[in-house]
């Protein structure tokens, strides 16, 4: 490989960090086509025991399938699911066998609490785990660290091992609660887009924006900006990118009706976003999910979901209201996990991801000074094809 002056010296910096550096983490940033990725992958060459990790499972498949084969999410790396204890589903069944019989309402909400228990000890929760592979690795990579928070962050530094994190700053900034990698100033910054990149249609567009030239209505390779869109269009997207909160209701409800779903909450088989962090549960706000069963559809439902890209179920409680779009009060909230439809994201909510053909339903103009960047998150989702609506 025949690198840049500016990418031979990162790669002298990352590698004099890596041999004597006393300092933990060392931040790669970069804008899309600088090679961040391809830096990565050449210094693991040269690592006995490396490792490389994703925020969510869909941008861990995407390091899979750009030669970094042993890419997981940062959540499967570092925490494993423990036993729940049955103390509490016993203290249940013995206040039930205490309560009166004449007391016909508050022995059916007893006998539903106690159902809903032994379901939930049926899925996992999780906690730290202290033999996690990294107590073993010399080096882990993380590629999309803005989502990364400090809880996460300070549970991955706790192995000791060095950590090379890979960021980009034109990208919007991380939602509440994340961004612990990128609240400080990286150690190399690259801003020459190689050689290759620069034919990719996708990443010149980005580009472009990135440094306010707009492109007009077109085709660009595979992708196309364009002032119309059809049902086919949304249906072959492997994931819908939006402005508005208003715009994402309107588009997952036309979304579940093109797809042949009714009912006011949720079918098996349907997509999810979850809305909170829960960790312990192994729920990460904007992860997505595919329903998997419905156990009790009243408030708040019941269902087993699987996360997207893996293989492991988790068991929920989730508010009936917030399929709807209803308003539920700060209290209330907290009494059951978040989670909406997620065919659409807003664009905030799909940072740490990536998937392979994306389409964009261009509501830039409403971030006035973020537009470029809200425009440039949103194209760099996509890793092969990307659609814009721009009406």
């Amino acid at each position: 490989m025949k690198w840049s002056p500016v990418q031979a010296k990162a790669l002298k910096e990352v590698s004099r960090w890596l041999k004597g550096s006393d300092e933990q983490v060392f931040r790669l940033f970069g804008y899309a086509g600088t090679g961040k990725t391809t830096l990565a992958r050449h210094l693991a060459e040269s690592i006995e025991s490396v490792r490389f990790a994703a925020y969510t499972g869909k941008a861990a498949h995407v390091m899979q399938q750009m030669g970094c084969t042993n890419a997981s999410t940062i959540h499967s790396l570092i925490y494993i699911p423990k036993g729940k204890s049955a103390e509490r589903l016993r203290k249940l069944e013995l206040a039930y066998a205490q309560m009166p019989v004449e007391s016909e309402r508050e022995r059916d909400l007893m006998a539903k609490r106690i159902s809903e228990e032994k379901k939930a000890l049926k899925s996992p929760s999780f906690v730290l785990n202290i033999d996690s592979p990294l107590r073993e690795t010399e080096l882990l990579i993380i590629d999309e660290c803005s989502m990364v928070s400090d809880h996460m962050a300070e549970d991955l530094l706790h192995f000791g091992c060095k950590v090379l994190v890979l960021g980009d700053p034109a990208q919007l900034p991380p939602v509440r609660g994340t961004g612990y990698f990128t609240e400080r100033k990286p150690n190399v910054l690259l801003t020459e887009i190689h050689r290759q990149a620069a034919d990719n249609p996708i990443i010149k567009l980005a580009n472009d924006i990135r440094v306010g030239k707009y492109p007009p209505l077109g085709t660009y390779g595979d992708s196309v900006i364009t002032a119309e869109i059809t049902p086919e269009m949304a249906l072959a997207a492997d994931q819908i990118i939006v402005g508005k909160n208003k715009t994402r209701h309107a588009v997952n409800s036309r979304m579940r009706q093109l797809l042949g779903y009714d009912g006011e909450v949720p079918n098996v088989g349907e997509r999810l976003v979850c809305l909170r962090n829960e960790a312990e549960l192994g729920l990460l706000n904007g992860s997505l999910w595919d329903v998997k069963e419905i156990y009790d559809d009243d408030d708040p439902l019941c269902m087993s979901i699987s996360p997207e890209d893996e293989d492991w179920r988790q068991d929920v409680l989730a508010h009936r209201g917030l399929f709807n779009g209803e308003e539920i009060d700060h209290w209330t909230r907290r009494e059951a996990n978040e989670f909406e439809y997620g065919y659409a994201l807003t664009c905030h909510k799909s940072q740490g991801s990536q998937w392979n053909n994306v389409l964009v339903m261009d509501e830039s103009a409403c971030f006035k000074h973020n537009a470029r960047r809200w425009m440039y998150t949103a194209l760099t989702r996509a890793a092969e094809k990307v659609t814009v609506y721009r009406p």
